[in-house]
């Protein structure tokens, strides 16, 4: 049986996800910093699925999506989606090597 994006999407881990980067980036609004922002966003929301890593890395670019408008420039998209990846695949990795 394969997996089904459509039928499995979580809502939790993205809201989650996206509430904590946004408030970040709304915080301390300064520019390089927007990039940890995202990944710790990201890293959260990878953290909280339960699905497999595909879908913390699908999480995490929509988290990069989403954050991406506050810097209100179409060139920090996919800056900022490849880091939402790279956030979600580090917090699936922490959530299996350290929850049981």
């Amino acid at each position: 049986m394969s997996e089904d994006i459509v039928n499995d999407f979580e809502f939790k881990p993205v809201i989650i996800g996206t509430i904590i980067s946004v408030i970040l980036i709304l915080i301390f609004p300064m520019g390089i910093l927007h990039l940890f922002w995202v990944m710790i966003g990201s890293a959260v929301s990878g953290f909280l699925t339960v699905n497999s890593t595909k879908y913390a890395l699908v999480y995490g670019a929509i988290i990069g999506i989403i954050s991406s408008f506050f810097m209100l420039t179409v060139f920090t998209i996919p800056i900022y989606v490849i880091l939402g990846v790279f956030g979600g695949f580090v917090g699936k990795v922490i959530q299996s090597n350290f929850v049981k």
